[in-house]
């Protein structure tokens, strides 16, 4: 009796062992196994409201978000404010440190992913393709959010001031000496990054020491940049992304900006990476808007920087009827963007906005 006994011990202990060791019955299993459709939107239902922040201007999310109402109308209040650039994201990052959550849901920029998952703000991982379809490339690879967008760099330039032999139309144009002193170059160089994943470190940091030696104007932001060009103040912007340009050129009739592509591959990485804060007060609503925006909600948006592997999107056809090829920097890539940025920003000596 007392050998039978001790097997039962045994065999309840290897169990217990086997329990604890195993990722199956693990608390964040069980937690995964849980998240269901019906999880989510009973938690919604409970919650009722969310508060969600991004770079996309307000009135660029006005149609998304009653478009998620009507389809979730259990969702009585939704509040959305633009959220952008280092000053707001350090404010942003200290307030959520202090237990105050401004957002439920974040577009988590690419040099702060690893930030963020030290401090613990960032979700366990989340079954986005089953639970909504999503698509896979959309999905960061840790499972805590999806990138709704794609940014594609590109150069642009004044139409008034650019004599039509002198478009640009390579990236070495950008460090042409007739354009010295007529450039602007952003302090936070996030639009090499793409141009680094596809051309390597050398040359990216040679590029980005003669665009210094053209004696840009640093500027902060590419709406900045967008909006000195069309003053005449500038002649060209360099790197600079296809959606702040397309925000005022789509709007605006006759806007004297161009756009242009360069030579080779379109180059973009993935952007507006959507994530629940994990902490904030309602997070079945953010998991909810997060999934909805990536398999749904993204159609309604017309911001020249949407993602262009949702087949709903207007830039994903406008970029595939170029028939050119697209180079999408890699999510391993993207883990590397503050170390890549450093580098860059070292080479230009910490450049300043003026």
């Amino acid at each position: 009796m007392a050998a039978r006994h001790g097997k039962i011990v045994a065999i309840i202990g290897a169990l217990v062992f086997l329990a604890g060791m195993s990722p199956v019955f693990s608390p964040a299993a069980r937690a995964a196994e849980k998240l269901t459709m019906s999880s989510i939107i009973e938690g919604a239902k409970k919650e009722g409201k969310i508060s969600w922040g991004s770079n996309l201007q307000e009135h660029e999310v006005e149609k998304l978000n009653r478009a998620f109402q009507k389809e979730y109308p259990f969702v009585k209040e939704i509040s959305y404010s633009r959220s952008r650039g280092g000053e707001a994201a350090e404010r942003v990052t200290s307030e959520m440190q202090a237990g105050t959550y401004p957002y439920d849901l974040l577009h988590v920029q690419e040099e702060l992913v690893d930030r963020y998952r030290d401090l613990g703000f960032l979700m366990d991982p989340i079954d986005w393709k089953s639970l909504f379809g999503v698509d896979e490339r959309m999905i960061h690879p840790a499972g805590f959010g999806v990138a709704v967008g794609n940014n594609p760099a590109g150069i642009a330039y004044s139409i008034r001031k650019m004599p039509k032999d002198r478009v640009p139309k390579k990236w070495s144009d950008c460090y042409d000496p007739f354009f010295k002193g007529k450039l602007s170059l952003d302090v936070r160089p996030n639009n090499l990054l793409p141009f680094w994943a596809a051309y390597g470190e050398e040359r990216t940091l040679d590029f980005a020491k003669k665009l210094q030696a053209n004696n840009p104007r640093w500027i902060r932001g590419n709406t900045q940049a967008t909006l000195l060009l069309a003053a005449g103040e500038m002649w060209i912007s360099c790197p600079t992304s296809h959606g702040p340009w397309y925000r005022q050129a789509s709007r605006k009739k006759n806007f004297p900006v161009g756009f242009v592509f360069p030579e080779g591959p379109i180059l973009t990485g993935q952007d507006l990476v959507l994530s629940p804060m994990k902490g904030a007060g309602s997070p079945s609503t953010a998991i909810l808007l997060t999934g909805w925006i990536a398999s749904k909600g993204v159609t309604h948006l017309d911001t020249g920087r949407d993602s262009l592997f949702h087949p709903g999107t207007k830039l994903g056809k406008e970029i595939k009827r170029t028939n050119r090829e697209v180079k999408v920097e890699s999510w391993e890539e993207m883990d590397k963007a503050g170390e890549r940025m450093k580098k860059i920003l070292a080479l230009w000596k910490f450049p300043k906005a003026e």
